[in-house]
This record gives C-alpha cells, sequence and structure tokens, in this order.
C-alpha cells in the first residue's frame, strides 16, 4: 500500500537516513555556547576551510527539493511559505534564504531580495574567527551556498545604487577564493563602468 504523502516540514518518519557530513568538529576560536546561525568550519588543508551544512539544514533537503518542484510548477506562495518555515528552524539554512532571495527578484523586489541573501552573506561572514586569513575555496562543501548569498547581496547592493557596499562584498568573496571566476568577473564589470579620469 501506497504511504500518504509526508508534510513538507515535517520530520522524516521512515526511509534511509540523510547523508552525514564528512565533518563537524567544533570551531577552534568557539568559547561561548553554540550560536544556531553560526555555522562550523573545518580545515581542508593549511590554509583552506569550508563551512559546514548545519545537520537541521541537511535533515530538511528533501524539502528544499520539494520546494524547488513547487518554484517550477508556479506555486511561488507555497514555496516561500515552506522557505520561512525552514529557515526559522534552522537559521543557518542559507539554500533556503537564497531561494527566498531568487523569489524575491522573481517579484522584481531588490531591497527583500538584498535581506534575504545578505542575512545568508553575514550568517557565513559571522561563522569566521576574527582574524580570519585563510581561504575558502567556493566550490567546497557548503561554501558555494556561501558565495551565491554574497554575489546575490552584492548585486542588489549594485542595483539599488550602492556600488561601493557592493563592491566591499566582492572584494571580501576574492580574498577568500581569489579563483572564483564569476567574482573576477564582476569586480571587472565594475571597474568597466567608473568613469575614467
Amino acid at each position: 500500500m501506497k504511504q500518504p504523502p509526508r508534510k513538507i516540514g515535517a520530520p522524516r518518519k521512515s526511509g534511509p537516513p540523510p547523508p552525514k557530513p564528512v565533518a563537524r568538529p567544533d570551531r577552534d576560536d568557539d568559547d561561548g555556547p553554540d550560536d544556531p546561525a553560526r555555522l562550523r568550519i573545518r580545515r581542508l588543508d593549511a590554509n583552506r576551510y569550508a563551512l559546514l551544512i548545519p545537520i537541521t539544514a541537511l535533515d530538511r533537503q528533501e524539502d528544499i527539493d520539494e520546494v524547488k518542484v513547487m518554484i517550477a510548477a508556479g506555486e511561488l506562495d507555497i514555496a516561500r511559505d515552506e522557505l520561512l518555515y525552514l529557515v526559522s528552524d534552522c537559521r543557518g539554512f542559507l539554500e533556503a534564504h537564497n531561494l527566498l532571495g531568487e523569489l524575491a527578484l522573481e517579484e522584481h523586489n531588490v531591497s527583500l531580495a538584498q535581506g534575504h541573501f545578505g542575512f545568508a552573506y553575514e550568517i557565513g561572514v559571522d561563522s569566521l574567527p576574527p582574524g580570519f586569513r585563510g581561504r575558502l575555496p567556493a566550490n567546497k562543501e557548503y561554501n558555494g551556498a556561501f558565495f551565491l548569498a554574497g554575489r546575490g547581496v552584492a548585486r542588489c547592493l549594485i542595483a539599488r545604487g550602492q556600488i561601493d557596499k557592493g563592491r566591499e562584498v566582492l572584494e571580501l568573496l576574492a580574498r577568500l577564493d581569489p579563483q572564483e571566476a564569476t567574482i573576477r568577473g564582476l569586480l571587472a564589470e565594475l571597474k568597466e563602468r567608473e568613469p575614467t579620469n
């Protein structure tokens, strides 16, 4: 007999458990209580690090897949409600914040999109140890969601005429991953826009 569909947002009751992250070490500089919006970070090698997806977000990947189906079907209000539920349940769920930003852009609400992307970007920045000088390769673990948020907030800032703030975000991302081609391309576009003296 076919099982009734699981309510979106409800915990999984059966089936294989979700995959575990490669590592869940505590932050080296974490000397206080855990902040639900602070991501854990792990060292990849001498100077490269990766942000780790929160366990609660990992457990909700099936929900994100369902949200993407809703978006593809044009059920934007239902998708938005589900995403808002997911980020209330897991503040560090960058992918859900980014999808909220994309939905706001679909509705031409750049200010709201900036808020969603900006929240995800700030979570990533606040998760880095003070004075962080390492590298965050954009293609490793949860770094990609952080870089997507940063690009999103930078584009929104630039679209709203806050070019210096947008450039500041892009420059920070470029320092964290100097090899990230999209960030370099966006910085080059900004440079081309600058008036020549």
